[in-house]
């Protein structure tokens, strides 16, 4: 049984953020976005996240996230995660609750490479189903969630979740080098090129509680 953290959440770690504006035939046919998702969905600039939470309110976990873009729901125009895993289960379960953040469980393997670079890996019952190789920059830069605000709107369980967030940091540069994808546990985003890859060491960063409305 999971233990229950409400926010806000105050966490610690590093993390890789990579850029997209995927283009409308890769959103219409390879983002996994059901009928459903795709009402009021609006795109613009989306992202691909590999996140290690050193610390957090429920613990250490890892995570791997999708954004498509932005969404258009009773007015409000903000970003939504639309597949997200993490390796904790009180993640999961407090993340749907506290933010109505689609979590779902999977296991993680990030592996540092003879040339400097990263493996990180993510499975689900022994099936690795994404795969990326990524090289790390050196040179840092302080960076702060004001320059890039991306405030979340979930909509989970009948209720709309909006919530806010702060981040400080800093951050070098990030590119991948391979990308491999199951296309159905996690978009294929190997056909996509990322207009900035940052890899975010050491950061802070604050989930503040969320405004829940009635959803549709």
């Amino acid at each position: 049984m999971s233990n229950l953290f409400p926010a806000p959440w105050h966490l610690k770690g590093r993390g890789l953020v990579f850029l997209y504006k995927f283009d409308k035939t890769f959103l219409n046919e390879k983002a996994n976005l059901s009928a459903e998702d795709k009402i009021g969905f609006i795109g613009g600039l989306g992202a691909v996240m590999l996140v290690n939470y050193e610390q957090s309110d429920c613990g250490p976990y890892h995570e791997l996230l999708f954004i498509p873009g932005r969404w258009n729901r009773q007015g409000y125009k903000r970003h939504s995660i639309s597949r997200i895993y993490v390796s904790s289960q009180d993640s999961v379960v407090n993340g749907r609750i506290n933010w109505g953040i689609p979590k779902d469980l999977a296991d993680f393997s990030v592996l540092k490479n003879a040339d400097g670079s990263e493996t990180w890996k993510v499975s689900r019952q022994g099936e690795v189903f994404f795969e990326v190789r990524i090289k790390l920059g050196t040179l840092a830069l302080p960076i702060h969630s004001s320059l890039l605000p991306l405030p979340l709107m979930q909509s989970l369980d009948k209720k709309l979740f909006l919530t806010k967030l702060s981040a400080k940091g800093w951050a070098h540069r990030a590119k991948l080098l391979d990308v491999t994808t199951d296309g159905t546990n996690f978009p294929n985003i190997a056909g996509q090129k990322p207009l900035l890859g940052l890899h975010i060491d050491p950061f802070r960063m604050k989930f503040n509680q969320a405004t829940i409305l009635p959803g549709v």
